[in-house]
């Protein structure tokens, strides 16, 4: 989510200057596919405390975390984050008797084009060219899962209190980070599940949509996402049993 305001006094327009700290309390509910390509999916809810910091080159809020590594007037180089929740393989039907998928945190450079922004400042569109290293964690145990990146054109909109952000682009990965979730071993195979290599390449197309809503120190946000995965490298393997999802969530922050 991208936040932002604007104070008014009076007729004065003035810029309000944010703590460098601060700290809250979250709930929020999740409704998503256990990995691209499952034709099952899982629904999560959870409350957390969360915390911002701003500095000049390290920001840590409910965008995720990013550092600002160069920054021009439309040009800029940070460092994003991205998550994604484990899965029991006892749980999905097409991956019975296979390993658990751990958690995988996904960090690395993006590079940020901003080609438009209105007059107000309220309205821009930009170019994001990520690409991050996947990182599994298995206890104590962290394990490099390969490179993958989705580069994006991203709208973002609002006012004080509304802001919308809109995001589509293709997905492409090495083989490695495909391997984790599409190869199929030898001791793995089973009646109309064969042995599979997953191969290097495209991975979907990814469209996302969120709208957040700011009450004072409350805010509610909101967030759609489709991904299609036709003509995907390995939309011919066996553990892909879906070409297409929707997935979407709901979060309130205090």
């Amino acid at each position: 989510m991208i936040f932002g305001f604007v104070r008014v006094i009076a007729t004065t327009v003035v810029a309000k200057e944010r703590p460098v700290w601060e700290a809250g309390v979250g709930a929020a509910g999740l409704s998503m596919s256990h990995y691209l390509g499952a034709d099952e999916s899982g629904s999560y809810g959870f409350a957390y405390p969360f915390f911002i910091y701003r500095s000049e080159y390290i920001q840590a809020d409910r965008e995720g975390l990013r550092g600002k590594l160069f920054q021009r007037e439309n040009l800029r180089l940070n460092i994003s984050v991205n998550a994604s929740l484990p899965v029991n393989s006892e749980d999905n039907h097409t991956r019975e008797g296979m390993e658990d998928l751990d958690p995988m945190l996904e960090i690395g450079p993006t590079l940020q084009y901003r080609f438009y922004q209105s007059g107000d400042k309220y309205h821009s569109w930009k170019l994001d060219l990520p690409i991050r290293a996947g990182l599994t964690f298995d206890d104590f145990d962290i394990t490099h899962r390969g490179w993958i990146s989705n580069p994006s054109v991203v709208y973002s909109g609002g006012d004080s209190r509304w802001k919308q952000l809109v995001s589509i682009g293709p997905m492409f990965a090495d083989r490695r980070y495909h391997e984790y979730y599409y190869d199929v071993e030898q001791e793995f195979v089973q009646g109309g599940r064969e042995e599979y290599r997953a191969k290097s390449g495209y991975t979907g197309l990814k469209l996302s949509m969120s709208l957040r809503r700011k009450f004072n120190k409350l805010s509610v946000a909101g967030f759609v996402r489709y991904i299609d995965l036709h003509g995907a490298a390995n939309e011919d393997s066996p553990l892909v049993k879906a070409t297409d999802y929707l997935a979407f969530g709901i979060a309130v922050h205090w």
